[in-house]
């Protein structure tokens, strides 16, 4: 057991990993987010256009509601990314926010 505590205080002592991990991440996150917010795009361009085409009244209410969840989706999906990236930020050693938290003994001067 005490073995484990140890290696658990060296690993939260050394944050590279969480370093490691999220840059991990954004090097894959960013082109897969890039082709979604492609792909959401090009799809809301679509719907728009098949609202605009409809010639009756439930053909332009199911392209309309079509539109709006496109573009909920695409705002929430921006907002995540946003959140994402800003947590990632705050765990980066040695001067993220959520860093100095979580090791309050760790100085970065």
């Amino acid at each position: 057991m005490s073995t484990l505590m140890a290696y658990m205080s060296n690993m939260l002592a050394d944050w590279t990993w969480v370093d490691t991990i999220t840059n991990a991440v954004k090097q894959v996150l960013i082109p897969i987010l890039t082709l979604v917010a492609f792909a959401g795009i090009v799809y809301a361009i679509v719907v728009g256009v098949k609202f605009a085409k409809a010639e009756d009244k439930s053909e332009r209410d199911e392209a309309k509601q079509k539109l709006i969840t496109v573009i909920v989706g695409i705002v929430v999906t921006a907002v995540l990314i946003a959140l994402f990236f800003w947590l990632a930020d705050s765990l980066e050693a040695p001067n993220g926010w959520l860093y100095k938290i979580l090791n309050p003994y760790t100085s970065s001067e």
